[in-house]
């Protein structure tokens, strides 16, 4: 009976650990993925003089790697997801320098008041992108997506080298 009531204790002390792990890996993974601590990241990379555009540069340059491997798949939905997670690039790289404004189109303006000029087009392709993703019949041809996503990635290469120039 004390045998039994010691192996059942023992079990529930191996169970519970377990559980603890599991949540504090759940929660160093979301705490990962919200980024609660950006403001401070950014401060101790400036103190280290590190521009936290750089950090980001060389995190969306592999995002363009992929989107480059899946233009050049065959079919049609890999055409669409490239175009897709161009799109969430320059959204992510817009909202990292913490531009004036809640949303792409507001971030956009942002940028025309500093000066950038031709970005309607960034704005056009925004809605096109965000078309596809509400109707998945649109159609969206090989040569559309390779246009949407290099428009993107020279927009983004110019802004970045912008950024990393004036900091």
């Amino acid at each position: 009976m004390r045998d039994t009531i010691i192996r059942i204790f023992i079990y529930l002390r191996v169970g519970g650990l377990f559980l603890s792990l599991f949540f504090l890996g759940g929660i160093i993974y979301y705490l990962r993925k919200i980024h609660p601590f950006q403001k401070w990241r950014n401060k101790w990379y400036s103190q280290l003089g590190v521009s936290p555009i750089e950090v980001l540069s060389n995190l969306e340059k592999k995002k363009w790697t992929k989107i480059e491997k899946l233009l050049n798949e065959p079919y049609q939905s890999s055409w669409k997801l490239a175009a897709l997670q161009a799109d969430g690039v320059i959204e992510r790289t817009l909202q990292y320098i913490q531009l004036n404004g809640q949303n792409f189109e507001q971030h956009i303006e942002s940028l025309k008041k500093q000066g950038y000029r031709n970005l309607d087009i960034i704005l056009q392709y925004h809605q096109l992108v965000g078309n596809i993703l509400s109707d998945q019949h649109i159609p969206l041809s090989l040569q559309q997506a390779q246009t949407i996503c290099n428009t993107y990635k020279t927009f983004w290469q110019e802004l970045t080298h912008y950024l990393l120039e004036n900091h």
